[in-house]
């Protein structure tokens, strides 16, 4: 039995640091706060992306908190170089739209999300509503989990359920297309203390996706040329299954822990993926971490996945997500604290992070002027597509 209070609190250190990057704020017992964050997304298909956000949290009373997240994207458009007047993400017609995908290169998406979170003595629940809106899509999603302490507080089981209700509704060419989606996501956890600096955990999480499950910006490019409209199932059944292990360990004085995760997912469309997910997370100092990741992640394709289409197949799609393929991404952060002499004024930040994550797929370019554009892979076919994000964060204490 690990009776001492002391290495459950390194426990939930460790945990927390394999789950997300250390904050000082928490290790401090912030209760009321504000986080300002932002992200540069980019890839070889010429797609950007920046998103600022903030995140602001208020201790109500001794068991509850109120939580608000707010976030706006502002974001290259789905369209191809394909269409009129060569409008699209390689064109110079920012706010035309294209005459294949209907999509404009450069939009605006903002989303917000409330939640209500009570913590008492093991016990923990939340609730929230998120809600995202832009020019041709709206999602509302309410979500509910909650989780229980026991054995001394060396086990914890947890559930939780999430429902996203969504409306496409495409624009253009393909105003009338698109459709009402509906996914039911549920959760089972359970984490068990094995040693004072090691936890195990095993999750399970089944997904039920109905209605319109495909993207009305992607037509089919047959293999003679034409273009024909995407047609997929409009029920998916889907389960993951997850086993983490973390490890906590000193080098001197400081703390470190090794997080690896391993996913495997299957769905009723015959896509199956598995995930390795490896992260070290290690103090320098009393108030500066870094943290270094290394995924690994492979799927085969689904069932109706294939490299030409002669176009008179029931489902069809040129989504790369529903073909085989293999990926590997690693990641850099660092973050630190402030001098303790910044926390006199509220308007100087107590904490930052920054990071970097560079991600490779072994999906080939198809731009050689001869193979359709299947995939709309929009770069040399002796070329794997590439991406990186770039994150930085202030957080505040009030």
């Amino acid at each position: 039995m690990l009776r001492s209070m002391g290495a459950r609190s390194l426990l939930v250190v460790c945990g927390f640091m394999a789950v997300a990057p250390p904050n000082p704020a928490a290790a401090s017992g912030a209760d009321n706060g504000l986080e300002m964050k932002y992200m540069y997304y980019w890839d070889r298909n010429g797609v950007w992306n920046h998103t600022p956000a903030i995140e602001f949290f208020k201790k109500l009373s001794t068991t509850w908190k109120f939580q608000w997240n707010q976030e706006l994207d502002a974001v290259s458009g789905a369209s191809r170089r394909l269409g009129l007047r060569n409008i699209g993400r390689l064109g110079d017609h920012d706010a035309e739209l294209d005459g294949i995908s209907g999509a404009s290169k450069r939009e605006l998406r903002h989303s917000e999300q409330a939640a209500a979170v009570y913590s008492n003595q093991g016990r923990v629940g939340s609730g929230s509503l998120y809600f995202s809106d832009e020019n041709d899509y709206r999602s509302y999603s309410p979500s509910f989990s909650g989780s229980w302490d026991f054995n001394d507080r060396n086990t914890t089981l947890g559930g939780g359920a999430a429902f996203f209700f969504d409306d496409f509704r495409p624009r253009a060419p393909f105003q009338g297309l698109g459709g009402k989606r509906t996914i039911a996501s549920y959760t089972a956890t359970i984490a068990q203390a094995v040693t004072p600096l090691s936890l195990a955990g095993l999750t399970v999480n089944a997904i039920h996706s109905s209605g319109y499950l495909g993207h009305m910006y992607n037509p089919v490019i047959t293999s003679g040329g034409s273009a024909i409209q995407e047609n997929l199932p409009r029920l998916k059944n889907s389960v993951a299954v997850s086993g983490q292990f973390i490890q906590g360990f000193h080098i001197g004085e400081r703390l470190g822990s090794v997080r690896l995760e391993a996913r495997h997912y299957r769905d009723d469309w015959k896509l199956v993926s598995n995930t390795a997910d490896l992260q070290w997370y290690q103090y320098l100092t009393e108030g500066t971490y870094f943290r270094l990741r290394a995924r690994g992640y492979r799927q085969d394709a689904a069932a109706f996945a294939k490299d030409a289409y002669a176009g008179d197949e029931i489902y069809r799609s040129p989504d790369v997500r529903y073909y085989k393929f293999s990926a590997l991404t690693l990641g850099l952060k660092v973050g630190s604290v402030f001098p303790d002499s910044w926390g006199e004024s509220a308007l100087l930040p107590d904490r930052w992070d920054i990071g970097y994550d560079h991600g490779v797929r072994d999906t080939k370019g198809e731009m050689d002027g001869v193979n359709p554009l299947y995939h709309y892979q929009l770069y040399s076919p002796n070329e794997y597509y590439i991406q990186g994000t770039f994150m930085a964060g202030l957080g505040f204490d009030f």
